[in-house]
Order: structure tokens, then C-alpha cells, then sequence
């Protein structure tokens, strides 16, 4: 199987409607918060394998997690069979069989055996929209290797996420900075001409505009440190799919 290809990563909204999580949307389960990655359909059309990616694992792997899949939160919602598959730390597979046709969200609870068993509310479990999917010419799980090289192609995705964000980060910080100067030149300016309290009034709003401007200037700094780490980060896993 050929890795899942980046442009279908970008194909969905990021609000959250009632049809459940999107990919890039975030949920939590547990004391984790999941990422839904994506989905795909298997070849024989009832199958569908939901990606998750989860940031700070703090899953034991003693006590490792499993997932109860239903076609509804509960009353009389179907059971499906579900197999979760953990790629890496931080990436697992769902894979959910018999899937109704026309069934637009998943309901996903995901813990440990004892959690789930010992009755964990299925009306907490955490709807994940299925309505736009890729479609695998698949039959049954992935082999590892194809597991992974899916694993890695979000984590291309995900990291060219985080510089676009860390970008604008650094444009809004030049913004404020720009602004931020001209006043100071005007505050600067007007003590010239001022005496007494409006004098002492203006020299504390330099010293605070002054401060603000070292903020803005500290976290553009950050801010270019974070591209710097997310285009390695990046390299990396792209090396991994050449």
C-alpha cells in the first residue's frame, strides 16, 4: 500500500459540527487527548481504519488501551468489531468492521480492558465523522511497514502544520512590533513638550510600551526557534518515505 497522500490531509473543514470529529480535530479520552489523523475505507466497503495521533502518551504499557466502536452513543446502537493496532508511540490504527452502509460517525471509546469493561458510559465516547474518507484498495489490516509509512506521511503533515502556524506567529509578532515602535517615537516625542503629572504619565506608558515591545520581540524569537525544530522534524519523516 502506497502512503496515504498528503493533499487528501487537506481536504476537510476544521469546525466541529454534530457529525462528529474532523481530521486535525483534537478529543480526549482518558488522561490523553487524541488527534483524529484521518480515514480511510477498505476495499470491501464496510471496513474503515480511523488514524489517531496522541501528543504526551501517558498510556501504560502495562495496562494498554482498546476501543469500543458503536454506531451510536448508546441505546440501542450496534456493537462493531474493532481491532486497535499501535504503530508507533504515538500513533494507533482503528480498524472497525462491519460498518452499516450510510453510517456517517463512529462512536469511539477508548481505555484500558478493565476501563472498558467495568462499564465505561458509551455516552462518553467521542463521535468521529466518517462522511469523507480516502478509499484503500486494502482487504484487511496493512502490513507494519504500511501502517508506518502512513504514520509518517501525517507526521510530515502535522509538522508542516505547525510551521504555517508558527509563521503567522512570527508576521503578527513583526505587526505588533512595527506599531509598537511608532508609539514609542510618538510618546518619546511628546515629552518635550509636556511638564508635571502628564509628563510622569507619559514616561510610565514608554517604560510599559517598551516592555511590551521586548515581549513582542522574545516571542517572534521563539516563535523562528519553533520553525527551526518543526522543518527538522519534518525532514525527518519525509527521509522516511523516500
Amino acid at each position: 500500500m502506497s502512503p496515504l497522500p498528503l493533499q487528501w490531509l487537506f481536504l476537510f473543514p476544521k469546525s466541529s459540527t454534530a457529525s462528529g470529529v474532523k481530521p486535525d480535530q483534537s478529543f480526549t479520552q482518558g488522561d490523553n487527548q487524541f488527534t483524529f489523523a484521518g480515514a480511510s475505507r477498505y476495499a470491501n466497503k464496510t471496513t474503515y481504519q480511523l488514524n489517531l495521533y496522541v501528543k504526551d502518551n501517558q498510556i501504560d504499557p502495562l495496562q494498554p488501551i482498546t476501543a469500543n466502536v458503536r454506531t451510536r452513543s448508546a441505546g440501542n446502537g450496534e456493537k462493531l468489531p474493532a481491532k486497535l493496532v499501535q504503530v508507533s508511540e504515538d500513533f494507533y490504527a482503528l480498524v472497525v468492521k462491519n460498518v452499516p452502509d450510510k453510517q456517517t460517525s463512529l462512536y469511539v471509546a477508548i481505555g484500558t480492558n478493565k476501563q472498558l469493561n467495568g462499564g465505561l458510559s458509551m455516552s462518553s465516547s467521542q463521535p468521529i465523522s466518517i462522511q469523507k474518507v480516502t478509499l484503500s484498495d486494502h482487504s484487511s489490516t496493512p502490513s507494519s511497514r504500511a501502517l508506518e509509512q502512513e504514520y509518517f506521511t501525517y507526521m510530515v503533515h502535522f509538522y508542516g502544520k505547525r510551521i504555517t502556524t508558527y509563521r503567522q506567529k512570527v508576521k503578527d509578532a513583526d505587526a505588533n512590533i512595527a506599531t509598537l515602535k511608532a508609539t514609542l517615537k510618538k510618546q518619546k516625542a511628546s515629552l518635550s513638550v509636556q511638564t508635571g503629572s502628564q509628563k510622569a504619565a507619559t514616561k510610565q506608558k514608554i517604560s510599559d510600551t517598551e516592555t511590551s515591545l521586548k515581549t513582542q520581540k522574545t516571542e517572534r524569537a521563539s516563535a523562528q526557534k519553533s520553525i527551526k525544530s518543526a522543518r527538522i522534524a519534518r525532514e525527518k519523516y519525509q527521509k522516511q518515505l523516500e
